[in-house]
């Protein structure tokens, strides 16, 4: 029989075993990395470490045990047990640096506005004792000094600090710095809606694409489909390149890219945005009290800017959905200059996707390229069509020294379209081309005349060309459509600080734009070519004031512009005054004066293959006209404690607008009267957001005419009026997820029906459509949902992947964006009026993953 006591010491023994191998487990398993760990911590102490990745990489890390608590107990222990220093800056920021520096003072330059650390900015002693610049968190390293030495911090865009040792110290003292010339442009409200969105004092509303947020629909940041997030921003046929801003037509719009005027905003043929998000970092929109220095948009402005400091260091990046393949590339050349270019080309030529698939019936639908319906005697028409679209950009950014940079911008833009057809019975076939392309470039150059005044001056050319070549199948006519644009000009921008509250800003801007079109048809034999080129010659001045206190905004200022072709001079006052009330609301009050000389002839269906096309045309003051807005807006803003609502009321006129540019499709599709139209209405936002959570609901009432003294009846709806329209959406961040859910609805837009029981009137041969009275009808509610998700995969620090699914019309609704009426012929030879209407998008799926590093 065992011993009883053997066995106890025996099982003693084992016990110990098991609970040492256990601990020894437990500490192998709670072993991490020092970069693992540190973002465990902010997620559950709502901090955030700066830190240089390089020097905390691969660095191995046994947790506390449980019974360290508290974020300060937790920083005492990673002093004790790694290579670096933890000093709390604030609540929220602790900075980490490397104990190989303990013997010197450091400081972090953070910019006062955006939080943010700045890299690059220069450090000198007085004495020239030491020089040095700030690396990419902001942190910056000197000497132990005998003495207390003063040095001045200097950053481009930033007034100069100066300061002295005395203030720094082994725990990374944090060094404000302010904008020199942006002082009196703060931002009102951050992050509305989602991350990325912040409204300014001014009015204006700024994109920022990096590290933007989440929209319902969104697969990629696209600019153009974020400004439709906005009340006032519309697309009255769905697509995203076709921006109405409080009822005015897209070619009203002023676009510009890095400062320089585009012709064309769009890839297939407007269903996708022509702006590469990877290049375009940052958009100001003003659907009212526009700056001085914006001219040409009667409507609205969108400024779009890629980015323009110089890279410290490699970036790059892959992308794919389901239409195109991107990449970019942001390459240092040296300490003072930098590479910046992307681009894209779309993935048909290799695989036709199913949103692709969904693109082309939403575009084609109803054309010579969907159907047959241009057959005759019954002769049967096969169709082929052959769709590709580029887009590539780059920018050179050069600090020559602290207060001078040059800018060199390049950008173009192409669409192409081959469309054969072939007859059955003899497999004949001829191929019609649609090309449509931007060119552009500038080189500028800005700099800081001490600490008060800037200048930039910006030399440009943009260029524009639509080519069209429609081969008719049954007979031997070939019809050449063209439309040529070519701008040129120079612009000085100067702006000076006059007193801590007190900012001068002027200009002068001198553009040449030249237009040309021509029609060529060889059967029967016709050409027309006409070219038309203005020369204006514009000055501004202004002056914006912001209170000590920031509660009072006021920015007013003139602009004059003189075309030497009419010797005809138009004075246009700016308005934008903001004041606040106090307990979180503010009144804001925007008025301007506005003119535009380029506009858009619009050609429909029967023109070319059933492909909407517009024709860029110049003013000629007989014809043509020069646009003129006026508009005036009044609101009330309330923001505080997570709230952010705003409700402003708005009327617009914009005369001298040609009735053959409004894309009629009833009785007056072919007049050209001269008239004006009318829009008054109300906006209504109301947003509630937390950390992680943000949902909103917009609302636009309004009511759009026009009048035309010369047609009958003079008044009537815009083609462009939807009275009623709204937005319910939300979106959702939990680490690193993103969701985002909405809702888009609007009444349906007006349009003309036939008369009934006299659809048809014949003169001579010619039988056309009699219409009722005209926008006497509207189409039905416009109803969409969107979803969209994102996941960001931190793969290391230097490497991350992005996902992102969306579902444009999550509910699949069948949307009626468009009836029109149109004559056809059947086989007896009668003719009778059929009715085409356009329908929505589908629901539609796309996919997208990003590799960024």
């Amino acid at each position: 029989m065992p011993n009883i006591a053997s066995s106890y010491k025996v099982f003693l023994l084992i016990l110990v075993f098991c609970v040492l191998g256990a601990n020894a487990t437990a500490q192998k398993t709670e072993e991490t990395t020092l970069l693992a760990y540190l973002e465990t911590l902010e997620k559950k102490h709502d901090v955030r470490f700066s830190y240089v990745h390089e020097e905390i990489e691969g660095i191995k890390l046994i947790k506390p045990s449980e019974d360290v608590v508290g974020i300060e107990n937790v920083l005492l222990y990673l002093r004790e047990n790694t290579p670096f220093h933890f000093n709390r800056i604030n609540e929220r920021y602790i900075t980490i640096t490397s104990h190989k520096n303990s013997g010197l003072l450091c400081g972090r330059l953070i910019d006062y506005e955006t939080q943010l650390p700045l890299e690059g900015a220069t450090i000198i002693a007085a004495d020239n004792s030491f020089k040095t610049i700030s690396n990419a968190e902001g942190f910056f390293y000197v000497p132990q000094q005998p003495a207390n030495t003063n040095f001045t911090i200097s950053f481009v865009g930033y007034s100069r600090l100066a300061s002295s040792t005395s203030k720094l110290s082994t725990d990374c003292s944090a060094l404000l710095m302010f904008a020199s010339i942006s002082a009196l442009e703060p931002v009102l409200i951050n992050n509305i809606f989602t991350k990325g969105i912040n409204k300014n004092l001014d009015g204006s509303v700024v994109l920022s694409t990096e590290h933007f947020g989440l929209l319902p629909g969104q697969v990629e940041n696209d600019v153009l489909q974020i400004a439709q997030a906005l009340p006032g921003v519309e697309s009255v046929d769905e697509t995203i390149s076709n921006i109405n801003i409080r009822g005015g037509m897209h070619d009203e719009n002023l676009l510009l890219w890095d400062d320089i005027k585009l012709y064309q905003s769009g890839h297939f043929f407007g269903l996708i945005s022509a702006f590469n998000p990877n290049l375009t970092k940052k958009v100001t929109l003003y659907k009212n009290g526009t700056n001085i220095r914006y001219g040409e948009g009667v409507s609205g402005v969108l400024d779009m800017h890629s980015k323009n400091t110089v890279s410290a260091k490699t970036e790059a990046g892959i992308g794919f959905n389901l239409i195109n393949g991107s990449g970019y590339l942001d390459l240092p050349l040296s300490a003072k200059a930098s590479l910046e270019v992307a681009g894209r080309k779309s993935s048909n030529e290799v695989w036709e996707s199913p949103i692709y698939k969904n693109y082309t019936k939403r575009i084609f639908q109803d054309s010579e390229i969907s159907n047959s319906e241009s057959t005759q005697n019954n002769i049967g028409i096969g169709t082929d069509e052959n769709f590709s679209f580029y887009d590539f950009g780059a920018k050179l950014l050069w600090d020559i020294s602290e207060n001078d940079k040059l800018r060199f911008n390049f950008l173009t833009i192409d669409n192409s379209l081959d469309f054969t057809e072939t007859l059955a019975i003899n497999s004949q076939s001829k191929t019609s081309k649609l090309d449509q392309r931007s060119l552009l470039g500038g080189i500028s150059w800005n700099r800081l005349w001490g600490n008060s005044i800037e200048t930039t001056i910006l030399g440009y050319g943009s260029y524009y060309l639509l080519d069209a070549l429609n081969r008719d199948i049954f007979t031997s006519q070939e019809q050449i459509q063209k439309n040529e644009v070519l701008e040129t000009g120079v612009k000085i921008d100067a702006k000076v600080v006059l007193s801590k509250n007190l900012n001068l800003q002027t200009g002068y801007h001198f553009s040449e734009v030249g237009i040309a079109n021509t029609q060529d048809v060889n059967l029967p034999r016709f050409r027309n070519y006409e070219k038309d080129v203005l020369r204006s010659h514009v000055v501004f001045g202004g002056i914006n004031y912001l209170s000590s206190n920031h509660k009072t905004f006021v920015a007013v200022g003139v602009r004059g512009n003189y075309f030497n072709k009419f010797d005809e001079i138009l004075i246009e006052p700016r308005l934008s005054l903001h004041q606040k009330l106090g307990n979180g609301f503010a009144v804001e009050v925007l008025g301007e004066f506005k003119s535009q000389s380029a506009t858009q002839r619009v050609d429909f269906e029967s023109d070319f293959l059933g492909i909407e096309k517009r024709r860029w045309i110049l003013a000629d003051e007989e014809d043509t006209p020069i646009l003129k807005s006026k508009q005036a807006s009044a609101g009330l803003v309330y923001s505080k404690n997570g709230y952010f609502i705003n409700i402003e009321g708005f009327y617009k006129v914009v005369s001298d607008i040609n009735s053959a540019n409004q894309g009629f499709q009833n009785q007056f599709r072919f007049s050209k009267a001269i008239g004006n139209y009318k829009v008054k209405g109300a906006e209504i936002v109301i947003n509630r957001k937390s950390e992680s959570f943000s949902a909103w609901v917009s609302y636009v009432l309004s009511e759009n005419n026009y009048e035309f003294e010369d047609l009958v009846p003079s008044t009537f709806p815009n083609n462009l009026d939807m009275q009623h329209a709204a937005t319910l959406a939300g979106s959702y961040s939990w680490n690193a997820l993103k969701l985002a859910l909405g809702v888009n609805w609007h009444s349906g837009k007006p349009y003309t029906i036939p008369l009934a029981g006299a659809e048809t009137t014949t003169e001579g041969s010619l039988t056309t459509v009699q219409y009722d009275m005209p926008n006497s009808q509207r189409l039905l509610d416009y109803l969409r949902a969107d979803f969209s998700a994102e996941y960001l995969w931190k793969l290391s620090p230097t490497f991350d992947a992005k996902i992102n699914i969306a579902l444009l019309n999550l509910l699949n609704t069948k949307n009626t964006v468009n009836i029109r009426y149109a004559l056809v012929r059947d086989d007896t030879n009668e003719v009778t009026v059929n009715k085409v209407e356009e329908l929505s998008l589908g629901i539609t799926p796309n996919f997208s993953i990003q590799l960024m590093f």
